[in-house]
């Protein structure tokens, strides 16, 4: 058996293709020049154009999007003309296609003028002629304009349409001038002397757009120099948005359409009218305000005026009045009400230290003491069966048996009648004299 064949690292189609797209990529955009083959004009539908481009040894098939054609076709597209087309290779993965994708086509007869457009551009810009220090700011409000275009022209009546319809109040002196052609330059800068010596605001520069030959005159050295030096800012319009020309870059400023240009001068004004009308509505509100205040205040005038009227103030006082006579009549009144309550009281104390008070207290104790005397007394003791015992010879009832020895002559009080009784002997000895031991009676 032979020997396995080594393995191999190998790339998918897709990926061979990948690399090849990066490859392309890396060749960046670039200008070819060929002649027109197999063109059949837009594809009907989509608006895209397909062709070829070939010189005497080769071919490449080129294909320019509706989008492209729109802002980059600057010449009539036939079989068998010469063109310089820019653009970048591109591959399609689906069929490993390789073409050319447009994005601008001149005539091959302007291929020369690119040429002496970059050379001059880079020799002006080596001078500082394009320095951005040099460059003067726009006047912010210009009210004298010098327009430098062709008349009639497109670019005229969009500038000047414009400027009515954001009602700038801006004045327009319109230098007619040519625009194109042998002799444009000249005209041009004969054009800016002229309105630097008006003393305008601002120079505007227009015209509308074109291939790079019909924009020329504004590529030209004079021209651009006179931009340069003008003493007058310089705004430069001419073309449309994917336009450069060198007096772009010498020009204090640059508009991409005649239509910008205006709006361009017209900006200073239409943020100074706003300015205005946001101080209008201040000052309005601020006026208002004042208004409502003073309206405010001739009120509280009116009414203040009102109250001091004479029947106003007579009316006042007789209310006072009558307050006032309200108060002193109760005053009085409480002064008396007051008068007789001291007065009530010092006849209540009157009557308290007069006799008569404390003889009726006393005989109220008296009569309370009364029945307490009574229950108290020896006649009360007599009624509950009690006895008093005296001594015949003195006075006083017995309290002791010393006070009466033997011998002692007695009487008894009893509740109803008395005794006589003699003391035989004290409660100390022994009884005797008689049988039954008691004090016999007399």
């Amino acid at each position: 058996m032979s020997p396995a064949a080594p393995q191999r690292e190998a790339l998918g189609v897709a990926e061979a293709v990948a690399a090849a797209q990066a490859a392309l990529d890396g060749l960046g955009e670039f200008w070819i020049r060929g002649e027109v083959f197999e063109y059949r004009g837009p594809y009907r539908g989509s608006g895209h154009y397909y062709f070829k481009l070939r010189d005497e040894e080769a071919q490449i098939e080129v294909k320019m999007w509706r989008g492209n054609a729109v802002r980059g076709l600057r010449c009539e597209l036939a079989e068998g003309r010469l063109v310089l087309a820019h653009g970048r290779f591109d591959v399609w993965p689906r069929r490993g296609n390789l073409s050319f994708v447009l994005d601008r086509v001149e005539d091959a007869g302007a291929g020369d003028l690119a040429r002496r457009f970059e050379e001059l551009r880079r020799r002006l810009l080596a001078e500082g002629l394009f320095d951005e220090e040099r460059k003067r700011p726009l006047p912010a409000r210009p009210r004298r304009v010098v327009l430098i275009t062709a008349h009639p022209s497109a670019a005229a009546a969009d500038f000047l349409r414009t400027l009515e319809e954001m009602r700038a109040p801006v004045r327009v002196w319109l230098r007619p001038a040519r625009v194109q052609g042998e002799g444009a330059a000249a005209d041009l800068v004969a054009a800016l002397a002229e309105a630097a010596r008006a003393r305008p605001d601002l120079v505007v520069l227009s015209r509308g757009g074109g291939s790079l030959e019909d924009l020329w005159a504004f590529n030209e050295e004079p021209l651009v120099r006179a931009v340069a030096a003008a003493p007058i800012p310089v705004l430069n319009a001419v073309g449309h948005e994917t336009d450069f020309t060198l007096c772009d870059f010498a020009a204090d400023a640059r508009a991409k359409t005649p239509t910008a240009a205006a709006v361009a001068v017209a900006e200073g004004w239409l943020e100074a009218r706003a300015h205005l009308a946001a101080l209008g509505e201040r000052l309005g509100a601020a006026a208002r305000e004042r208004i409502d205040l003073e309206r405010t205040r001739l009120r509280e005038l009116r009414l203040l005026l009102r109250e001091q009227r004479p029947e106003r103030r007579l009316e006042r006082f007789r209310d006072r009045l009558e307050l006032l006579h309200g108060e002193l009549e109760r005053g009085v009144r409480n002064r008396l009400a007051a008068a007789r309550l001291r007065l009530e009281r010092l006849l209540r104390r009157l009557a308290a230290a007069g006799p008569e008070r404390p003889l009726a207290l006393a005989r109220q104790r008296l009569t309370g003491l009364a029945p307490r005397l009574a229950a108290a007394s020896p006649e009360a003791l007599l009624d509950r069966g009690y006895a008093l015992v005296e001594r015949r010879d003195r006075p006083g009832f017995l309290r002791d048996p010393a006070a009466a020895p033997p011998g002692t002559g007695l009487r008894i009080r009893l509740a109803r009648g008395s005794l006589r009784a003699r003391v035989e002997a004290s409660a100390d000895e022994p009884e005797s004299g008689g049988r039954d031991g008691r004090n016999r009676g007399e």
